[in-house]
């Protein structure tokens, strides 16, 4: 493919609107006919009367860049020194000018589902979805999707029960990527974003007054800091003892689950601050936990 199709594909998978006017800035040609010649070559590319731009055909397209896929995964890396490490790569699949592109029919199942979910939020596209919680069957959901994340080992979407759905409407829950099956476009909408900057875990998205501090002895905290732990969202380091002795760590939560599970996991190293109004219920939950297994 000549580079000015790849520099093309580029544009559709950015964040940008792809008009025609900007197009043709982003090309750096004479005219928005000459923008129309070059879509006239991507059969895959249309010009959306309602929506006012181009847009893929489909919501996953036959080829996607290096450069664009590179972008999309390397999130995938949770351990901040391996990152550091394979961006060192960035560069050099940047200045590549020769087979810049992927077929996407060659990619799994995980990878299509990824960038058809990217390009729905970009284009701010209802999907429709079979779904499958634990234990029940596949489900059609209908979904506007916000935000996707990894942790390292799963992938999932943030996503909003669309007016289509048969009820939770407007309800914001995550979804496992594992459990998504077959999907479908429903709508493109006009004058909405689907897209948002939300930082969370399976269990749904952080809120800024949703968390617990924690006090973590020398133990644990060198454990946390030799394994990049806080480098995840959930945390946030509050004061450090000079000596190295103990710190403080501002937990972010959705299920008081997960603050049962860290410190029944490192009793005694790590404990609940006395004013944090969910230590008697976890210390509670813990105790039975305990009971339940020595009987």
């Amino acid at each position: 493919m000549n580079e000015r199709i790849i520099k093309i594909y580029k544009a559709m998978y950015s964040d940008e609107a792809c008009t025609k006017e900007y197009l043709k800035d982003y090309l750096e040609v004479s005219s928005i006919k000459t923008v129309e010649n070059n879509i006239k070559e991507i059969e895959e590319i249309i010009y959306d009367i309602k929506l006012r731009k181009y847009r893929f055909k489909n919501l996953l397209p036959k080829y996607i860049p290096n450069e664009v896929f590179f972008n999309i995964f390397q999130g995938a890396i949770v351990n901040q020194l391996l990152k550091n490490d394979f961006l060192l790569l960035e560069k050099d699949i940047t200045s590549m000018k020769t087979n810049e592109m992927l077929r996407v029919d060659e990619l799994s199942n995980l990878a299509k589902k990824i960038i058809t979910l990217s390009n729905a939020i970009k284009d701010n596209c209802i999907l429709k979805v079979k779904y499958k919680k634990a234990g029940n069957d596949l489900e059609d959901k209908f979904i506007r999707v916000h935000t996707i994340f990894s942790t390292g080992f799963t992938y999932y979407a943030y996503i909003t029960y669309d007016e289509l759905n048969k009820d939770n409407v407007g309800k914001e829950r995550t979804f496992a990527f594992n459990a998504i099956g077959d999907i479908e476009p429903v709508e493109y909408l006009t004058n909405v974003v689907f897209k948002r900057e939300q930082k969370g875990n399976a269990y749904g998205s952080f809120k800024k007054d949703k968390f617990v501090l924690l006090n973590m002895n020398q133990y644990s905290a060198n454990f946390f800091k030799r394994e990049i732990l806080f480098n995840n969202d959930a945390f946030e380091i509050i004061d450090e003892e000079l000596d190295g002795e103990s710190i403080t760590v501002k937990m972010y939560y959705n299920e008081i689950f997960e603050v049962t599970k860290i410190i029944q996991q490192w009793m005694p190293q790590i404990s609940i601050q006395n004013n944090s109004t969910i230590k008697d219920t976890v210390y509670s939950d813990i105790e039975k936990n305990l009971s339940k297994l020595l009987n």
